[in-house]
């Protein structure tokens, strides 16, 4: 939607051209097509087709409109736009709860979807006075997904997708399970949203290790995070062994990976040392590409969960020797940790650039001056920000590092128009995994159309 639709004076909106050209731009800022599923799924890759069998103005077609609005006022910084997406998100509300209850009405993949939608709404509409506010349909989601009547035989049932508390069917009011028509969107194959190719490997997918991770997590999370009482020292042991072989999993698998997958290096941002902190996008290094934004997105999950191993091996070594948390880290585990953030690091140009060729000729540029990066659509930054914010927490990063990730996180914020990425950048102290755990979840669940 171009911001030559909104005149200078407030209060004149075209409202009729905003409205029309709304979903077409919604396509163009949150859709990756793909053209080849065996390599990537794009994102929201067939939500061109499901609004144009659900119609204009279906649940979905008016998510899509309600987001596209409130993305543009965060942009543009017009309250009138997001108050006219608030409006019309608080009244598609009840329409969608009656359809979801209406089994002769609805399909579970269009209310999966819409769902998804209006949870992505509230990650772009976040404030610091409504950080949860995705939550419920994050918890809806889990709940289809999770479900043996979810529209997708997902591998490892759908466990990438599971909350600790999601809502029940029977909460949803979406009717008997045995009787949803849409029982037969299922494949007899198991389905995968993580469609990285492997040569080579036992593993058709990256959802056991994935899945792993997430069981790892938990596990350190009860025994790491507990202050009133001490973890034994035996079961420190041996959750420290269990990542310790989850480490070499992940070193294994990356190995595998098709050349389709890999990252190609674009070019090499110079060193500018001035005793400051890089502009967003300009830290020196590599700057790396990928097949698309897909696979981007789930490269670099990888590498942001062997940091989590690897963060959670080193918490074990200090609770089991009784050492301080800002204690030296294992040069080889702090190698390791450098080495992937770094490449995260180099993906982010990739990320939010419009252009990143256009982006790197200007970093390479005689010229000293360091021009802004010009945004790319804010997909980018929406697969991009749980990674940031993930590895900007781990003790096992350079606190320089950690700190360049948080003005990335600023930035998608302030210029790709997600409130989530600003919240992400301003509450580093705060616990907030469970809220970007739910985030998550709705994010990946894009990729299964």
């Amino acid at each position: 939607m171009p911001r030559s639709i909104l005149p200078c004076e407030p209060g004149n909106l075209n409202w009729s051209e905003i409205e029309s050209s709304a979903i077409r731009t919604f396509i163009s800022d949150y859709c990756i097509s793909s053209s080849n599923r065996t390599v990537s799924r794009g994102y929201l890759n067939g939500l061109e087709s499901l609004i144009e069998t659900a119609g204009p103005g279906s649940s979905i077609a008016e998510a899509c409109k309600i987001i596209s609005l409130a993305n543009l006022g965060k942009k543009a910084g017009s309250p009138m736009l997001l108050q006219k997406a608030d409006t019309l998100y608080f009244d598609l509300l009840p329409s969608f709860r009656w359809t979801i209850s209406n089994e002769g009405r609805s399909t579970t993949i269009h209310s999966l979807i819409t769902a998804v939608l209006l949870g992505l709404y509230e990650i772009i509409t976040s404030t610091s006075t409504e950080l949860g506010s995705h939550a419920a349909h994050a918890r809806g989601v889990s709940a289809i997904l999770t479900n043996k009547c979810s529209p997708f035989n997902l591998v490892c049932g759908g466990q990438l997708f599971q909350l600790p508390n999601p809502l029940s069917l029977k909460d949803l009011d979406i009717g008997d399970p045995e009787n949803i028509s849409t029982l037969t969107l299922q494949t007899s194959e198991k389905f995968s949203v993580v469609c990285m190719p492997l040569v080579n490997s036992p593993w058709a997918t990256l959802d056991p290790i994935f899945v792993k991770t997430i069981s790892l997590i938990r596990k350190a999370k009860k025994l790491l995070d507990n202050e009133t009482e001490a973890a034994a020292t035996d079961d420190l042991q041996l959750l420290k062994q269990e990542a310790e072989l989850l480490r070499t999993e992940y070193q294994k698998c990356v190995i595998n990976l098709s050349k389709e997958w890999r990252s190609s290096l674009i070019g090499i941002i110079p060193s500018n040392y001035d005793g400051m902190r890089p502009e967003v996008g300009y830290w020196p290094g590599p700057v790396l590409g990928y097949y698309d934004l897909y696979v981007a997105c789930i490269i670099n999950s990888y590498h942001k969960s062997q940091l989590l191993v690897l963060n959670i091996i080193v918490r074990c070594h200090w609770a089991t020797t009784h050492l301080p948390q800002d204690a030296d880290i294992d040069p080889l585990i702090w190698e390791e940790a450098q080495k992937l953030t770094l490449d995260i690091i180099a993906s982010i140009p990739y990320y939010l650039a419009e252009d990143v060729q256009v982006f790197l000729n200007q970093a390479l540029a005689s010229d000293t001056t360091r021009k802004a990066i010009i945004p790319g659509p804010p997909v980018g930054g929406l697969l991009s920000m749980h990674t940031l914010y993930g590895v900007s927490k781990l003790s096992v990063v350079d606190p320089v590092l950690k700190d360049y990730l948080k003005d990335c996180l600023a930035w998608i914020g302030r210029n790709m128009g997600i409130g989530q990425a600003t919240m992400l950048s301003e509450h580093t102290f705060m616990n907030l995994s469970d809220y970007v755990t739910q985030a998550h979840v709705l994010i990946w669940a894009g990729m299964l159309i």
